[in-house]
């Protein structure tokens, strides 16, 4: 069974295109933290010598 669609107005569509730009900013936003978080474990591991990162593969 199939509901009827209705027509979506101006309004519907502004309201996605601003929630799309603010999903947008927000991937950015994380895809930069995630950068400068991996950044810090690499200098943290070069300047102490201790790995922080757990190896791929390890047995528990």
């Amino acid at each position: 069974m199939r509901k009827n669609k209705k027509d979506a107005s101006a309004e519907d569509y502004d309201a996605l295109r601003a929630e799309i730009t603010r999903l947008k900013k927000e991937l950015r936003h994380e895809k930069m933290r995630a950068e400068a978080l991996d950044t810090m474990i690499d200098v943290a591991e070069e300047m102490f010598n201790i790995p922080v990162r757990k190896k791929a593969g390890t047995k528990q």
